[in-house]
């Protein structure tokens, strides 16, 4: 039967849809495994069965929601018989992977380690269970013991490295007949001793087909570290010197003993970049846990790569501190994403909390020069660690859109998770005290990170953290460019409403010309999406023309804002309605003729608008939606439920409520007490709810907390530009912004990187907005620009509340 052999398996993992790391590169330590093993017992001794490099290795969703990556376990003990007909194994070692969520018993491990011992029969060979830690992936520290326990098919458990210890039990397994049994610590390699990994014992071609099919079937949108031609894993050191409270790296080191990073000799180096690059690699996933510790280490990577005209990522990040503009250079149009760490955009938490020795100006600057390099960058945050307050956090997510707004340094933030092993699962485990579970049982990490914090820290629950996170990502996803246009046509009017944005604006129509050019201006930047208003819109005799130009460019939506008083007219509603609009919002706001007059300043107001709604539901053809649009004033806010009735009346189920903003004629005299008017259309549209589509404009959060999923409609306007009628435009959000004052509650607000604070009205109307001719036809590229804060409005608003007792920031 000749001389004893070894098997060394890489197993299928499953992972959940919101894993972190990268699992399809998990196979790595495997394969180094093999070298070594074949170093020490001779190539013919050896076989390796890689489930990621077989023949149909792919990426499928199951039925739990999980994907799996590899070959199907049936597959995987089909190629082990093959491999050990007439002459079995003596010992398998399989490769035990965070993805395999120790220490709880993995169904697909389970599976694999069933079927071999269920082949094996009474010749039963020795089978070592090994992490194969190659660092730069999250490890979670666990008993060796409990994960005996979790897969008694195993006769022994070797953590964390496995070069050194696993070949040291098979040669007593294989010389002395000693069968290894228990739980091992895994030695140390010394990296320049180790061989390259044995992947020339591997099918690259079907690898590289498994990456294809994980590109392909993940679903993801954008790669952020591209997996493309042939990509390869390599880790170049291992270990990081650094004692970040959250990190798992060096998990082999005890507390208390320095951390160090082992690195491969500069020669070394360069022959392990020529070995991949012999094997057809064209970019290299580089798992370090910090590449770039070491300048001299990094600069010969770097010259290498150059060199060879590899591509290459290190999706775990570099040191910011340690970056520097010539390593920029090089790394332009070779790194699809460069990574830095913040952790936390609070110096202090940076400092005390993670004890991250690191600047903040670091990571500014590193920013800074990459965008000037033209490479893009990544920034990790995370938010929830204990210590941290939520003012901090606010810190944290206000630094990272700075950074994002300044630089394009996208925003990398996560929850702090305790990763058992880690200072921090200690810090939050002392931090809840005996009463309860040291820390919460989970079966799977990863989605910690992504979806769920871990629990509350320094006064800050788990729900408001997760509100933190979403008004980040709302935040975050708004902030793209721009998706919407909101074009003033015309300032001219036939109501007087008290509270009208624009009331003190001269009453001009914009230039048809110049409001095309705009409009092919913001299509070109991919905009589909426009909003006519005015003023009152169907006053200008070119409305309709600017739909069909706008539908003829390619818009996809077009709303149109309006009073609805010419739509009385039939022949104008069925032409409006059948314009290419896609939406047409009337504002009504008052119930009666009586109380819209007291709003709008005209008494045959309201029988003009209800009748040309009636007119524009009688022509409206499918699929153009009609609603109503009414603003709360001291008039009004007591009626909404009489509003509502009214919307429904007229066939509209549509009806956004919206509070008064600080320009115009608005005035603290016609608006109402704030929460009194929230509750009050709170209790109409829970009344209403499931009949009436509603939508919350200019209110902040926090007078609505349970309904936020009704006033996202203000988080969008960071992506909208108005554009007024003298041509010159605006970021909404930006412009409603200047009219705002944040108070001290707001500084621990979930929401506060996202709402610009309380809208506070002066009490006398914005001095008038004085446009002339020559406004209308200016070029586009004019760089004259209005006021669009009167002087003094700010300073002036501030003092009232000053003067009334209430504190702003």
């Amino acid at each position: 039967m000749g001389e004893p052999r070894v098997l060394v398996i890489h197993p299928p993992v499953s992972v959940a849809r919101d894993f972190i790391d990268y699992p399809y590169f998990a196979d790595l330590g495997a394969v180094q495994l093999a070298a070594v093993v074949e170093r020490e017992l001779g190539v013919e001794r050896v076989e390796l069965v890689d489930a990621f490099a077989l023949p149909g290795a792919r990426l499928r969703w199951r039925d739990d929601g999980r994907a799996q990556l590899g070959v199907e376990v049936d597959e995987l003990l089909a190629q082990v018989a093959a491999l050990g007909e007439g002459s079995p194994f003596a010992a398998i070692v399989v490769a035990y992977t965070v993805f395999h969520r120790p220490p709880h018993r993995d169904d697909v491990l389970a599976a694999v380690l069933e079927g071999l011992v269920s082949a094996a029969g009474a010749e039963r060979p020795a089978i070592l269970l090994a992490d194969c830690y190659q660092s730069g992936q999250h490890y979670v520290e666990v008993s060796g013991d409990a994960v005996l326990a979790s897969y008694p098919e195993v006769d022994t458990y070797i953590k964390y490295e496995a070069e050194v210890t696993v070949p040291a039990l098979l040669t007593r397994l294989l010389r002395a007949g000693e069968r290894p049994s228990g739980s091992h610590r895994g030695a140390s390699p010394v990296l320049d001793e180790l061989p390259f990994p044995a992947w020339e014992r591997v099918d690259l071609d079907a690898y590289d087909a498994f990456k294809r099919s994980v590109v392909a079937d993940l679903g993801r949108p954008v790669w952020t570290f591209p997996i493309d031609g042939r990509t390869m894993p390599l880790v170049t050191s291992r270990g990081c010197p650094f004692t970040c409270i959250h990190c798992s790296s060096n998990p082999e080191t005890p507390r208390g003993q320095a951390k160090l990073q082992r690195r491969y000799s500069p020669e070394r180096l360069r022959e392990y970049l020529r070995f991949l690059a012999g094997l057809g690699a064209t970019r290299l996933e580089v798992s370090d846990e910090l590449i770039n510790v070491n300048e001299r280490h990094f600069d010969v990577f770097l010259d290498e790569v150059e060199a060879l005209d590899l591509k290459f990522d290190c999706p775990n990040g570099m040191r910011a501190d340690y970056l520097l503009p010539r390593h920029l250079e090089q790394m332009r149009g070779r790194v699809g994403m460069l990574s830095v760490s913040a952790e936390s955009g609070v110096q202090r938490v940076v400092t005390e909390v993670v004890r991250k020795r690191l600047d903040l100006q670091a990571v500014e600057d590193a920013a800074r020069h990459a965008h000037e390099a033209g490479v893009p960058l990544m920034i990790h945050y995370m938010i929830g660690l204990p210590g941290e307050t939520a003012e901090e956090i606010n810190g944290t997510l206000s630094f990272a859109l700075e950074l994002w707004d300044e630089f394009e340094a996208w925003p990398a933030v996560q929850y702090a998770t305790p990763l058992p092993g880690t200072e921090l699962a200690e810090r939050v485990a002392a931090a809840r005290g005996d009463e309860l579970p040291k820390l919460p049982v989970v079966e799977d990490w990863g989605p910690y990170f992504q979806t769920a914090p871990s629990g509350e820290v320094e006064g800050v629950s788990g729900e408001a953290l997760e509100s933190f996170m979403w008004t980040f990502q709302q935040r975050l996803n708004a902030s793209q460019g721009a998706k919407k246009l909101i074009m003033n046509v015309t300032y001219v009017c036939n109501n007087r409403c008290t509270f009208c944005a624009v009331g003190t604006r001269t009453q001009l129509d914009g230039h048809p010309t110049r409001q095309r050019e705009k409009l092919v201006e913001y299509r070109k930047q991919g905009v589909v999406m426009v909003d006519f208003d005015g003023g009152e819109p169907t006053l200008n005799p070119e409305l309709i023309p600017l739909i069909k130009s706008a539908r003829a460019m390619g818009y996809e939506r077009v709303n149109v804002t309006t009073n609805g008083r010419r739509c009385v007219y039939e022949k104008y509603a069925s032409a409006l309605v059948n314009s290419g609009l896609t939406t047409l919002l009337f504002s009504v706001h008052g119930h009666d003729a009586r109380t819209h007059a007291q709003q709008v300043g005209v008494a045959e107001a309201f029988e003009q608008t209800t009748e040309g709604i009636r007119n524009c539901l009688r022509y409206a053809p499918k699929g153009v939606e009609l609603g109503m649009n009414i603003t709360v004033t001291k008039g009004n806010h007591d009626k909404i439920d009489e509003l509502a009735a009214l919307c429904w009346d007229l066939g509209l189920r549509w009806m956004n409520i919206q509070f008064l903003t600080p320009f115009g004629r608005a005035t603290s005299w016609v608006a109402p007490d704030t929460q009194v008017a929230a509750d009050h259309a709170v209790e109409v549209m829970d009344a209403w709810a499931g009949k009436i589509r509603f939508q919350v404009i200019n209110l902040p959060f926090c007078f609505m907390p349970k309904h936020r999923h009704l006033m996202q409609g203000d988080l969008a306007k960071l992506e909208r530009h108005m554009v007024f009628v003298n041509n010159e435009t605006v970021n909404l959000a930006e412009y409603l912004a200047e009219r705002r004052v944040r108070k001290p509650v707001c500084k621990t607000c979930p929401h506060a990187c996202f709402c610009g604070g309380f809208y506070e009205l002066d009490q006398v109307p914005e001095p008038s907005w004085l446009i002339s001719a020559e406004d209308l036809v200016r070029p586009l590229d004019d760089p004259r620009r209005h006021e669009s804060v009167p002087a003094g409005f700010s300073d002036r608003v501030k003092k009232r509340l000053r003067d009334e007792g209430v504190e702003t920031i």
